[in-house]
């Protein structure tokens, strides 16, 4: 059972969604013991996992109070928002359960958030720099710094460099309804964008978070996961377009049309690309010189290996 009792002012509760993560979770887990500032409480949520990644949880020996949580696969999002709402902490580090932390993770945000609010900042969420790490061995570094008003910086992008880095004060979420229910794709970037209309966002910059990317991730599944991004670029435009000119309106749906064109292409799906592209074209004619003309490239090249197939 959870305890009710109120928060103590620095205290930290780590939410981790979990599916079929019996592989990675017990090191994820592992990551959290060895932080040099230990969390007040870790909640795992098992999103309708069919491997025994749950039992891994309740046989792990934990030096911090650990509870497992149980539903059915309902999404990244509805599992976070489930560990959200039964903790009671002042502070939510999420952490997914195929990701690691650096030891001093934890310790380094809450060093820069006392500092921040010594200050009078208003400050609502932290991240950190992150090393992803891919399947064939490739690594990425994702290192956008961020110190206060990045409002605007959301209707480009995603400027968080990982959910898995983020420390963002529970009151925040809370006070938003957590992370949208009806999208397993992007629905971090709505959840960012909202909390940053209110409250400053800040990065330490240094790599204390490290990602680890494999053919299970959910960019490799683009069918599955496209018609999410459909309706965040639609849910997004009806919440903030009118604050953005006609052109930041384009490049706002072609850019995030774009990122699965992209995922179809590296997938070999070329009848998705062409459909993909297709539907940017018809938003825009703008789509021919995105990204100095990438997405029309890999549209032409999806024509020629469609046009070979049937020849």
């Amino acid at each position: 059972m959870l305890s009710s009792k109120p928060a103590t002012p620095a205290s930290v509760c780590v939410v981790i969604p979990m599916y079929n993560a019996a592989r990675t979770i017990e090191k994820t887990l592992a990551s959290l013991i060895q932080q040099t500032c230990q969390p007040d409480r870790v909640i795992v949520v098992d999103d309708g996992s069919s491997d025994d990644c749950a039992q891994r949880v309740r046989d792990f020996a934990a030096p911090f109070p650990l509870t497992l949580l149980q539903q059915a696969n309902q999404g990244p999002g509805c599992a976070r928002n489930k560990g959200v709402f039964a903790a009671r902490e002042t502070f939510i580090a999420f952490l997914d359960a195929d990701d690691e932390w650096h030891p001093q993770k934890l310790e380094k945000q809450l060093a820069l958030y006392d500092r921040l609010t010594a200050e009078g900042r208003s400050v609502g969420l932290i991240d950190c720099y992150q090393k992803s790490v891919f399947s064939d061995g490739h690594e990425q570094l994702e290192e956008r710094r961020k110190s206060g008003d990045h409002f605007a910086d959301f209707m480009r992008e995603n400027v968080i460099n990982g959910t898995s880095g983020v420390l963002v004060l529970r009151e925040a979420v809370c006070a938003l309804d957590g992370f949208d229910q009806s999208l397993r794709f992007a629905e971090d970037r709505l959840l960012w964008t909202r909390i940053a209309e209110s409250w400053e966002i800040h990065t330490v910059p240094q790599i204390l978070h490290r990602r680890n990317v494999d053919s299970g991730n959910i960019t490799a599944q683009p069918q599955k996961y496209y018609p999410y991004k459909v309706r965040f670029i639609e849910l997004y435009l009806a919440r903030y377009g009118e604050r953005l000119t006609r052109q930041q309106r384009i490049y706002f749906v072609l850019a995030n049309h774009a990122e699965f064109l992209n995922a179809f292409s590296r997938s070999g799906d070329h009848a998705q690309v062409i459909k993909v592209f297709g539907q940017m074209l018809g938003h825009s004619w703008q789509t021919l010189i995105l990204f100095n003309g990438k997405p029309t490239l890999r549209y032409l090249y999806a024509r020629f290996r469609t046009l070979l197939k049937h020849s």
